[in-house]
């Protein structure tokens, strides 16, 4: 359902009972000839999103543990979430009124904290808005809050930033040194990512962004092979970087996406410990192996 406004005064207003059926609308503005980059009185969209009554699809939820390896805790897991999130996402990215072309744009990066757990089986209110578009050097960014509430409080929350870039980079030139980056050492895992591993983690992910899920539809973008979602690479890091913690933890997460992953590949993960006063946070960096350019990059902290 969808309430009007401008984009320039109220929000786009859409609110949702059932999950949004995107598909029709998603195909649509694939082929819609949007712009990477807006005018000035475009960038002022804003749009204000409500799924009521949102719950885990239970085959989808099972398939997303299997392919990330995930143990059942009986709550759901940090980022499953964000994949619950993806249809209210799409609502908005594939809405008439959203003017950047959706093919092309790059998550940046990913903020969110759990504030208690949610049990498998129960429901949310989500509740996702986006307040802009800004220039940057590289190109227009917006970014989509989004928060899940059960019993009038919220329970998670998460910033997602996402990048139309001006051009892509394809000089293969490594990033500037950090000066705060630490001494990561060994990798404390590495493992294979397989061919068919965009495919596998699109159907409980809901991201069928074609760079993911075939060579043939990677290479109409630029890419020589498909490329792994970032969100999948972070699952798995998670999933080792939690082994040593309750099963219920609650934890903020900081993602940050710096290189494509060509699969099938190789990675390696790397952490690194940062004690504050009285919390511990744990850095890593998942890097792509032989080359050891990172791929993914955050922290991991205890609330």
């Amino acid at each position: 359902m969808h309430n009007g406004g401008t984009m320039s005064d109220t929000p786009i207003s859409l609110k949702y009972h059932a999950a949004p059926r995107n598909g029709a609308a998603l195909f649509t503005s694939l082929f819609a000839g949007r712009p990477t980059q807006v005018r000035a009185e475009q960038q002022a969209i804003r749009f204000d999103a409500h799924w009521h009554g949102a719950h885990a699809d239970v085959a989808r939820l099972a398939q997303y543990r299997q392919v990330c390896d995930l143990p059942d805790t009986g709550t759901l897991p940090l980022l499953y979430l964000h994949a619950m999130a993806m249809p209210l996402h799409m609502a908005i990215l594939s809405h008439a009124h959203f003017p950047l072309r959706l093919l092309g744009l790059v998550h940046w990066s990913n903020q969110l904290e759990s504030l208690r757990p949610i049990a498998n089986g129960e429901a949310v209110d989500m509740h996702c808005t986006l307040d802009g578009i800004q220039t940057t050097e590289r190109g227009q960014s917006f970014a989509i809050h989004t928060t899940l509430s059960t019993g009038g409080s919220v329970a998670w929350r998460e910033t997602s930033t996402f990048l139309s870039p001006l051009t892509r980079s394809k000089s293969g030139k490594k990033p500037a040194a950090d000066g705060s980056e630490p001494d990561w050492g060994a990798p404390v895992a590495q493992w294979a990512v397989a061919g068919n591993a965009g495919r596998r983690f699109a159907g409980p992910s809901g991201d069928w962004n074609p760079i993911h899920v075939s060579a043939l539809t990677a290479r109409l973008f630029g890419y020589p092979r498909a490329i792994a979602h970032g969100m999948f690479s972070a699952a798995r890091c998670l999933a080792l970087l939690q082994g040593g913690l309750p099963a219920n933890a609650l934890l903020a997460l900081d993602l940050r996406f710096k290189r494509p992953l060509l699969i099938p590949g190789q990675v390696a993960l790397h952490t690194a410990q940062d004690a504050g006063d009285d919390q511990t946070m744990t850095r890593f960096v998942l890097k792509v192996q032989p080359s050891g350019e990172p791929h993914i990059a955050g922290t991991l902290r205890r609330l």
